[in-house]
């Protein structure tokens, strides 16, 4: 649709020249016959029809997202909730035979109502996870899906596949890393279930993760990154907790506990070096 808008507006904005000269002083190659003019304009009224129809398809899609450092709830129309953390966003469409939902990127935790007619699916990279009456986290790390569940059983279907029996379920108090041809659950113990909701509260928990892992979650709220100048100093163990906005209180902690030195640069970001 964007390629089909930006041909019209072309044609609109870059409208042929006018040449004073005689058509036997022109060079052939600049020449724009009748028929060339015809076809241009009728592609461009195709593309903007295809444009017209495309938007009635998608008309009752409904697109939510947050800014980075910004969390928001949604309420959705069957009475599910969804809260999403930090550069999140979703897609949300609903029909008398489905719930559906697209994490398009981020995280968000999602609280579903119960309704037995209409099953809640969540689209997220290459899986697709059902739930009813459930309450799960989900989250895009890089090329993997990190599903958390809090509530009920979530079925975890793949390369959307219909809904069968013979897929993994994950029940409450477990989890499941997912990648694409691949289905890992795991069973998380309460530590680790608080770890990964904590961003609800908002805060950090770090419970000995690598500074590489702990940078990378403070990034996630901030426009500027801590970055690692010294990849030595990527393996060491930190821990603590954390409101998501308090980056300087967690380098205060670094500095003060390891041979770190943070540098600050003009527009922000923070370079993390070995102290001499």
């Amino acid at each position: 649709m964007e390629a089909a808008w930006e041909t019209s507006a072309r044609l609109r904005a870059d409208p042929p020249p006018l040449d004073s000269a005689p058509a036997d002083e022109r060079p052939p190659a600049t020449r724009l016959s009748r028929r060339a003019l015809a076809g241009g304009l009728l592609a461009a009224s195709v593309a903007a029809a295809g444009v017209g129809v495309a938007w009635s398809l998608i008309k009752d899609v409904r697109l939510y997202r947050t800014r980075v450092g910004e969390q928001r709830t949604v309420a959705l129309d069957d009475g599910s909730r969804v809260r999403l953390n930090t550069a999140s966003a979703i897609e949300v469409a609903m029909n008398a035979r489905e719930r559906r939902v697209e994490l398009v990127r981020g995280e968000a935790l999602f609280e579903v109502a119960h309704d037995t007619a209409r099953p809640f699916l969540v689209d997220a990279g290459p899986a697709v996870l059902r739930a009813v009456g459930t309450a799960f986290n989900v989250r895009l790390r890089n090329d993997i899906v990190e599903l958390t569940v809090t509530e009920g059983v979530v079925a975890v279907l793949q390369n959307g596949e219909a809904v069968r029996r013979a897929a993994p379920h994950i029940p409450a108090g477990g989890g499941a890393v997912i990648r694409s041809g691949a289905v890992a659950p795991t069973e998380l113990g309460d530590e680790v279930l608080r770890q990964r909701t904590a961003w609800q509260d908002g805060v950090i928990e770090l419970e000995g993760e690598t500074l590489g892992q702990a940078v990378d979650e403070f990034n996630r709220y901030r426009s500027q990154p801590i970055l690692i100048g010294d990849a030595r100093l990527s393996t060491i163990r930190v821990g603590g907790r954390f409101e998501v906005d308090e980056a300087d209180k967690f380098l205060t902690a670094l500095q003060s506990s390891f041979p770190v030195e943070a540098i600050r640069s003009a527009d922000g970001s923070v370079m993390l070096v070995a102290r001499n």
